[in-house]
C-alpha cells in the first residue's frame, strides 16, 4: 500500500495558513484575499489554551465562595460578539478537530462570520495540531 504526504505541498499552496511566525513582519499589510486577519489568526492560537469549560456561562459566587476561595475571577469571553464568536469555534475546533458540532458553525455563521472564514480557522487548527500517531500492533 502507497503513502503519499501532500502537507508540505498544501502549505506552499495555500499561504494564508501560515501561522504568526510564519508571517511577514508586522508592517506589512494584509493581502485582501487571506481569510483570517493577523488579529484573528492570534485569537485562534490563544484559544489552544482555553478548555471547553470556557464555554460554559460563568457562575457568580456566593458571599461564602468569595471567602473561601477569593474573588471572582476574570471571565474568558470576549468582548467583541464576533470574536467570542470565532474564539467559541476555535476552542471547539482544538479539541474535536474537523468533527465540529453543527451547532458552532453556526453560532459562528450567524456571529457574521463567512463560510470561507469558518473553514480557514478549521483548517488552520487542523494543520497546527499534533499528527495522530497510532501505535503499531
Amino acid at each position: 500500500m502507497a503513502f503519499i504526504d501532500f502537507t508540505d505541498a498544501a502549505l506552499q499552496a495555500l499561504p494564508a495558513f501560515r501561522t504568526v511566525t510564519e508571517t511577514a513582519p508586522a508592517a506589512a499589510p494584509v493581502a485582501a484575499n487571506e481569510p483570517l486577519s493577523r488579529f484573528e489568526r492570534r485569537i485562534v492560537e490563544l484559544a489552544r489554551e482555553d478548555g471547553l469549560d470556557t464555554l460554559k456561562p460563568q457562575r457568580k459566587r456566593g458571599w461564602f465562595a468569595r471567602l473561601i476561595f477569593g474573588p471572582q475571577p476574570p471571565s474568558p469571553m470576549l468582548a467583541n460578539e464576533q470574536l467570542e464568536a470565532l474564539r467559541r469555534l476555535a476552542v471547539q475546533a482544538w479539541h474535536h478537530g474537523y468533527t465540529l458540532p453543527a451547532s458552532v458553525m453556526k453560532e459562528a455563521r450567524v456571529a457574521g462570520h463567512s463560510e470561507a472564514k469558518i473553514g480557514a480557522v478549521i483548517d488552520f487548527i487542523g494543520r497546527s495540531r499534533a499528527p495522530f500517531r497510532r501505535l503499531a500492533a
